[in-house]
């Protein structure tokens, strides 16, 4: 007695096809994972900047004789520390005329790199000749 064929796929036929899959998947996997990650990073970049810009106005607003050096941890809820750095350039708190250098860092919470730096110049009294 013969047995009707059935239509149907081997054992080696499933297992290169298992293969071929784990093979194209891989590298898909990895790039997706590059992209998530750099999607993270430039969130974070972006977001940096939009804090630093902040800053920055928020110091060009404030009274020369009171802007000076702080430090912001979570600086307006988000994960980011901000330091604002207010030196002299020329003259000092007394002299009439004086120019300070306003410096802005953003770095994510807890973390040493800079994402963002921003420079400015604040003066007094300050006369050009134009």
């Amino acid at each position: 007695m013969k047995y009707p064929r059935r239509k149907s796929f081997t054992l080696i036929e499933l297992v290169m096809t298992i293969v071929i899959v784990g093979i194209v998947a891989i590298p898909l996997s990895l790039t997706l994972g590059r992209n998530i990650t750099s999607t993270n990073e430039s969130t974070d970049l972006s977001k940096a900047i939009e804090l630093g810009r902040l800053e920055m106005e928020t110091a060009g607003n404030i009274a020369y004789a009171s802007l000076v050096s702080a430090s912001f941890s979570n600086y307006k809820g988000y994960a980011f520390d901000v330091v604002r750095t207010v030196s002299y350039v020329h003259g000092t708190a007394v002299s009439a005329e004086s120019t300070k250098l306003v410096n802005v860092q953003v770095k994510r919470a807890g973390s040493a790199a800079v994402l963002a730096e921003f420079n400015t110049y604040i003066t007094r009294n300050i006369a050009y000749p134009f």
